[in-house]
């Protein structure tokens, strides 16, 4: 297999975000399917390398636009910029400065590379696209993404109280937010 050079757009202590690539699409599927993925993103579907080729050109084809409606990025660990999971901001809406997050990091779990890869994707989108409020919606029994949330910059905000199933069971779904006033000093230059 070929190996490509990522082109990093944002970069942190661990990890780096760059954009979405074709040649990544099976690993992208991988990760979906995974099971603790797949329970975390209540994604009830099976990713296919083809179903994710074509969300990659979905993606590649509005991320270039000048108020793109989502922008999506790989995470890569810089230790070996081993691409490790994907971030995005999702249903964008730059005339009230809005959008969501949703994350699905693959492999190297719980080493703090989702952490920073959330904390690099708000600093993005307050400082690059100049939003003004990032939601979130993760799964009550998350307790390792909770953390995490809150510490890239997230707070709670609500509860939607037995909201979703997951894992045979109804399960609240957390609702967290994340602002700029609350967010600090950019580390994009």
């Amino acid at each position: 297999m070929e190996r490509h050079e990522p082109d990093f757009i944002v970069v942190g202590e661990k990890v780096a975000l760059g954009p979405l690539r074709r040649d990544l699409a099976a690993s992208y599927a991988r990760w979906m399917n995974q099971l603790e993925v797949r329970r975390g993103l209540n994604h009830g579907g099976v990713a296919t390398p083809e179903t994710q080729e074509k969300w990659v050109e979905e993606n590649l084809e509005t991320s270039s636009k000048s108020q793109p409606a989502t922008v999506e990025f790989t995470i890569y660990d810089r230790r070996d910029a081993t691409p490790v999971g994907t971030i995005g901001l999702l249903g964008i809406n730059h005339a009230n400065g809005t959008a969501e997050l949703g994350i699905a990091v693959g492999e190297r779990r719980g080493e703090g590379l989702g952490t920073e890869a959330t904390r690099l994707a708000l600093d993005y989108a307050f400082h690059v696209l100049e939003l003004r409020n990032v939601l979130l919606e993760t799964l009550d029994w998350n307790l390792a993404g909770l953390k995490a949330y809150e510490r890239a910059g997230f707070r709670r905000v609500g509860v939607r109280r037995g909201a979703v199933m997951s894992r045979g069971r109804r399960t609240d779904l957390v609702i967290m937010d994340a602002i700029p006033e609350d967010f600090g000093a950019s580390v994009l230059g």
